[in-house]
């Protein structure tokens, strides 16, 4: 079990800082409501991604379907907790990319349990 501090933003947000392929480092949105872990198309091609391959998806937003895009990313690394090849959705996300590149979802805990105990500010992972 290990235990990680937070704080809420000021825009009412949990972000946690993330690795992919070990070398690029970002802030990204833990978001329990978001299946899927999803970046925005201008981090990914920052990346060297190559979107012109990547498969075409269609996610549901909490208003529409969009059309979206997948790629797979040899290692994502958060919270002390490493998963290797994770498909990203790659979409336009409307966040402040100044400060967030996109939503950490469930699909990086799917083989862990996450408590956010809101009380004490902590993310326990086991």
């Amino acid at each position: 079990m290990t235990t990680f501090p937070f704080s809420i933003e000021e825009d009412g947000l949990i972000v946690v800082q993330v690795f992919i392929n070990l070398e690029h480092r970002f802030f990204m949105v833990l978001d329990t409501g978001c299946s899927h872990t999803v970046l925005h198309t201008k981090e990914a091609e920052k990346l060297g991604f190559n979107l012109k391959k990547a498969k075409k998806t269609i996610i549901n937003t909490g208003s529409q379907t969009e059309n979206a895009k997948e790629i797979v990313a040899e290692m994502i690394e958060a919270l002390d907790h490493t998963v290797a090849d994770l498909t990203l959705t790659i979409f336009d996300v409307n966040i402040n990319r100044a400060k967030y590149v996109g939503y950490l979802g469930l699909d990086f805990f799917a083989d862990k349990k996450l408590t956010i105990d809101f009380k004490k500010q902590l993310l326990i992972l086991e």
